[in-house]
């Protein structure tokens, strides 16, 4: 899996977005849309996810059909 970089970008309407672009293992940032991760309304409240964001490490993918069998 390779790591990811979260970014805070602010638009002109005063909204906050957080986007997501995948990194090379040199860190490098690979060429291709980001994701959008939330849309939020305040500053205060997008730093705060961004925190919560940088601050988890990544989990492995769950195979959705194991889920299924499990449940």
């Amino acid at each position: 899996m390779e790591p990811s970089n979260y970014e805070l970008v602010r638009y002109p309407s005063g909204q906050f977005v957080i986007t997501r672009v995948a990194m090379t293992a040199n860190g490098v940032p690979c060429s291709g849309p980001r994701d959008v991760v939330g849309a939020y309304t305040s500053e205060q409240e997008a730093q705060s996810a961004l925190d919560r964001l940088s601050s988890v490490s990544p989990q492995p993918a769950v195979d959705a059909s194991a889920t299924a069998q499990r449940g």
